[in-house]
């Protein structure tokens, strides 16, 4: 049966994205919603065997979320599907179908150019040889894929579908300072709409330490709503209860009082430099732990209900979880926060099935990949960016606005 374009509801779209082994959150419909607060227009396309399926039901065998970006001056159009098409590369039939029709449509919105960037590896034999040969070609990165790529094509991947043996692959420095966490009187929070605002104003301290521009709540708050209804989002918040980090240390000084006690008794049956050194260290602890008690009560007095200290924003589709956004206060930072943080969203996202944790992009930040490799990732480098002409002479006028423009 040859192959139809298919109309689709939002519904039908997103759950063959989400059951695709190519799917991505970016070919959603919450996500060509959430773009449009950033000035892109958006269609959805499919295409497949009509009434091929079960009971009579269309057949779909690919599909694809189209955004659209006018140009400042012209009336034209660059077309973008984020994360490429969501089809078998291998079924060239399919991907013929689904080019022919991203291609009418994107041409009906006055689109000159058409640019792909599919979440697929690049050691997968199909995906570019497929693009080369229908007259796509490949976006060079140079040494500034930030300004040339729309989205990055390396990036750190975590195996998040056995817990249990991930957490015995972790670090014991990473190990520690999640149980460091739990133990100084952090307390998380899988928050919804509702904590947009705690995580917006770490979001400004955040970009003001690292030194980036922020997007505006309003872009948090619609990225939340039009992502909830389907559970697919998680706004989650670490905040030190002060009172409580008060009653842990007064806790932590009276165990460690019992350890020296012992200690003491028996560096007095055996005397040696290694029991008066363990001596030492736990006089020292007591001595930090006492100091810290004051600075707690005071700040529970300012804080009652708690004080942020970090944030994120996760969404899923399917079994693939992105770790969208992250922001941490200046304060406390020697308690860790984030990693109890990604520790929680790990586990529940795992209790909902999903297998991979996505942090994002290699970046050129140390700090912030140094982090990313505490979590036993992959390193994924994906097929790349790929742009193909749909009308020639108008696309290069394009192409070179949009370079113009990615470099503001």
């Amino acid at each position: 049966m040859a192959l139809a374009a298919l109309d689709l509801t939002d519904r039908e779209h997103d759950d063959f994205v989400r059951d695709h082994p190519h799917g991505h959150l970016m070919q959603t419909t919450p996500w060509g919603r959430e773009k449009e607060h950033t000035g892109w227009t958006w269609r959805t396309v499919a295409v497949g065997r009509k009434g091929a399926g079960p009971d009579g039901a269309d057949e779909v065998t690919g599909a694809a979320l189209i955004l659209f970006r006018r140009t400042p001056v012209l009336p034209l159009a660059l077309a973008y599907c984020p994360r490429g098409f969501v089809v078998d590369w291998a079924d060239g039939e399919s991907v013929d179908a689904l080019l022919a029709e991203v291609s009418r449509v994107a041409r009906a919105n006055r689109g000159v150019l058409l640019r792909v960037d599919p979440a697929v590896r690049i050691d997968d034999p199909d995906v570019r040889p497929v693009l080369e040969s229908r007259g796509f070609t490949r976006t060079e990165p140079g040494e500034d894929a930030a300004k040339t790529l729309a989205q990055p094509a390396l990036r750190m991947v975590t195996d998040i579908s056995d817990l249990d043996r991930l957490e015995k692959e972790l670090s014991q420095g990473t190990r520690q300072s999640i149980r460091k966490g739990e133990k100084s009187g952090l307390v998380y929070e899988s928050a919804g709409r509702e904590g947009i605002d705690a995580f917006y104003e770490l979001m400004k301290v955040t970009g003001a330490r690292d030194g980036f521009g922020i997007r505006s709540k309003d872009y948090f708050t619609t990225l939340v709503d039009v992502l909830s209804p389907t559970d697919d989002i998680v706004v989650s918040l670490v905040k030190l209860d002060h009172g409580a980090a008060a009653d842990k240390a007064r806790k932590a000084v009276e165990d460690t009082r019992a350890q020296l006690e012992n200690a003491r008794a028996k560096r007095e049956k055996y005397p040696s430099e290694k029991a008066d050194r363990q001596v030492a260290q736990l006089e020292e602890t007591i001595a930090k732990k006492e100091e810290s008690i004051p600075g707690f009560e005071a700040a529970h007095a300012q804080y009652p209900d708690g004080q942020y200290l970090a944030g994120s924003i996760f969404a899923t589709c399917g079994t693939r979880g992105s770790y969208l956004y992250a922001a941490s206060s200046d304060e406390h930072r020697n308690l860790r926060p984030n990693y109890l943080m990604v520790w929680r969203i790990m586990q529940d996202a795992a209790a909902k099935g999903v297998t991979t944790f996505d942090f994002g992009g290699i970046d050129a930040s140390e700090g912030l990949e140094e982090f990313k490799r505490q979590w036993n990732p992959e390193r994924r480098e994906y097929a790349g960016e790929f742009t193909k002409s749909l009308r020639p002479l108008a696309g290069r006028i394009v192409d070179l606005v949009v370079r113009v423009y990615k470099r503001r």
